[in-house]
């Protein structure tokens, strides 16, 4: 016999991972009208990292820092 979930427990779930899926695509999609240079990857670790309380000014120098850094020197 199988069993059959909840519909209202599989919507909600699903809706909840739909949801943030779409916005992770919307802010990509953003992140690439403003030239940012970020992936989804990116963005998923900054948002994880604004959510848990770091501050987006703070989060942002890290980034420009980061990148300088990274960057190949010119000969």
């Amino acid at each position: 016999m199988p069993i059959i979930k909840s519909a209202s427990t599989t919507t909600a779930s699903e809706s909840s991972t739909n949801e943030a899926r779409e916005a992770l695509d919307c802010l990509h999609e953003l992140s690439q009208l403003l030239n940012t240079g970020l992936d989804k990857k990116t963005l998923t670790a900054c948002v994880r990292l604004l959510e848990s309380g770091v501050h987006p000014d703070a989060l942002a120098q890290i980034i420009q820092v980061l990148r300088t850094e990274t960057r190949p020197a010119k000969v």
